[in-house]
């Protein structure tokens, strides 16, 4: 529980370090289908320079940080949507193989893989002749 809210405060913190037009284009930039150029214009930059704006803003560090603050909340915030759906998928899907697959995604994720390969033990004494000659 702390730890969504250790994220989030600490997102809230690097969001603090960005003016509020390096923010917003930030922001901008997890709308779907938005170009980092349509991204700066949106923000406020001007339309002329967009493109060097965008290229300079995301080359700080500060603006890094903030991007995988955002990029790591959206990824949890995601992942609980895709559990969910492929738990739904386990239990209702009409074909057998799509539940067989989810089921077996499960059980990946919980840390119960099958087993991909197997080792073969020989009891005894091998004996390898090769003949030169």
């Amino acid at each position: 529980m702390s730890n969504g809210k250790t994220e989030k405060a600490l997102m809230v913190k690097k969001a603090d370090a960005l003016t509020s037009l390096q923010k917003q284009f930030v922001d901008n930039l997890f709308t779907p289908g938005t170009t980092h150029v349509q991204a700066a214009i949106d923000a406020g930059y001007a339309e002329r320079s967009a493109h060097v704006a965008a290229s300079r803003t995301l080359r700080l560090a500060h603006v890094q940080e903030y991007i995988n603050a955002c990029v790591a909340e959206a990824v949890q915030t995601h992942s609980i949507r895709a559990l969910t759906q492929v738990a739904q998928l386990s239990t209702s899907a009409k074909s057998e193989y799509v539940r067989l697959q989810a089921g077996q995604d499960i059980l990946d994720r919980a840390g119960h893989k099958a087993i991909d390969k197997s080792m073969v033990a020989v009891r005894g004494e091998v004996n390898v002749n090769i003949d030169l000659s």
